[in-house]
């Protein structure tokens, strides 16, 4: 009798694998390839579970990532761009050499003061890390470029303090003064809060403009990590006042939304985006040229005066520059309306949004020094006797006249009668 042999142990007899053998490969002779030599299917592969990836920290915002030098008496640098341009690898240099393990990524800045700013590119290494290092390299700053007799002083840390704005306040309970507003508000936001703040002070710093209003804004500066305590609201004199981040600005800010001149971005009015190049309405990077063929890919990315079919035009002075243009008219100009009837900025000393929350002073007298550019309504005693203190002036009181100089000797007018109109 034949013996007999079980089909599945029979040497000429290969059985099919199992879909779990053939997604390991164990039923295909052992070497994870199939008859025709194949490697196994990409989708039994890409079954496998993959671990979830580790987040590193939290990204710091931006004022504790910074430090400056400031000059020792403010005034602009002669050469700003290239200390921009080539400090942030001097630093590099110089930490490198001080056996520094520290990232080496910087970002530098000059303003119009002179003072010099490095901002950590590492979004996760804060600026108070590299404190030991600071007199080495201010050491290296001011050896590096032209100082004169106005050296930088010491880098130090950039301030984090935070400043909110506490609206709806009576001014008829709240002192006028300053050096007392402090204490009170201090006390009041420790008793609701338990959060201490250092700094208090009155978002219009008009004392006169107050006395006209029934309530005012106080401006106070906290630690960020207390931000969010107070942005919920907070009891003063028996009543929730809101709160919120209050923004710094001068006449000379430009807001990145509209490129308007006197206030911050995040107080922009404008609901939408005015672009820095055309003036159109969206955002710069939307800008692109109208021609096909344009020599300098301005139809792929924005690009300023990439050919003659697109143009530059400021928003702000109609001029064919861009909004950035550091010499553009309407950024050197004094306050008033400009020529595209945008809001003025504010005076020097006061912020925009102290004139959008408390009304501003009533007058319209331009600040010191700048010359007056419309007509003045502030009330005036008379000019003196006498011939003007300039020449070419009729005013007595300096300066170019607000509107067209009478003719000094004006002929008579006759008035003509027509017939029938006696």
């Amino acid at each position: 009798m034949a013996s007999f042999t079980s089909g599945h142990l029979h040497p000429d007899v290969h059985p099919s694998p199992s879909y779990a053998q053939a997604a390991s490969g164990s039923g295909l002779g052992g070497k994870g390839k199939s008859k025709a030599g194949k490697p196994p299917s990409t989708q039994l592969v890409a079954s496998t579970v993959i671990p979830p990836v580790k987040k590193g920290p939290p990204s710091l915002p931006g004022a504790q990532r910074r430090f400056f030098a400031p000059r020792q008496s403010p005034s602009p640098h002669p050469d700003p761009l290239t200390i921009a341009a080539t400090f942030p690898d001097i630093a590099a240099r110089v930490l490198r050499e001080s056996n520094c393990l520290l990232p080496l990524g910087f970002s530098a800045t000059v303003n119009p003061r002179g003072s010099v700013s490095l901002t950590v590119t590492d979004k996760a290494t804060p600026a108070a890390s590299y404190a030991p290092y600071f007199d080495c390299l201010t050491r290296a700053l001011n050896q590096s470029f032209p100082v004169g007799e106005n050296p930088w002083c010491t880098l130090v840390l950039a301030p984090t303090a935070v400043q909110l704005a506490i609206h709806g306040l009576p001014l008829r309970f709240l002192r006028q003064d300053e050096e007392e507003l402090f204490p009170y508000i201090r006390q009041a936001i420790l008793n609701d809060k338990a959060t201490q703040i250092l700094s208090a002070r009155y978002l219009n710093p008009s004392r006169d403009s107050r006395e006209t209003k029934q309530a005012t804004s106080v401006v106070v500066t906290v630690d960020p990590q207390n931000v969010s305590a107070l942005t919920a609201g907070v009891v003063i004199l028996s009543q929730k006042r809101k709160v919120e981040l209050a923004f710094s600005s001068s006449k000379t800010s430009q807001c990145k939304n509209c490129w308007r001149y006197g206030h911050a971005h995040q107080r922009c009015p404008a609901t939408h985006p005015t672009g820095p190049i055309c003036a159109l309405h969206h955002t710069c990077a939307a800008h692109r040229c109208q021609n096909p063929t344009c020599p300098r890919s301005g139809n792929n990315k924005p690009v300023p005066s990439c050919c003659p079919t697109s143009p530059p035009h400021c928003c702000n002075c109609g001029n064919n520059h861009t909004a950035t243009f550091r010499e553009c008219p309407a950024r050197s100009s004094p306050p008033g309306p400009s020529r595209t009837g945008s809001p003025a900025p504010a005076p020097t000393g006061q912020d925009p949004m102290d004139l959008a929350v408390d009304g501003g002073p009533t007058s319209t007298t331009p600040p010191p020094g700048e010359g007056p550019h419309k007509v003045d309504v502030t009330p005036r005693q008379p000019p003196p006797a006498g011939p003007s203190r300039h020449p070419g002036t009729t005013h007595g009181f300096g300066g170019p006249l607000p509107l067209e100089e009478p003719s000094p000797s004006p002929a008579p007018l006759t008035r003509r009668v027509r017939p029938g109109n006696e």
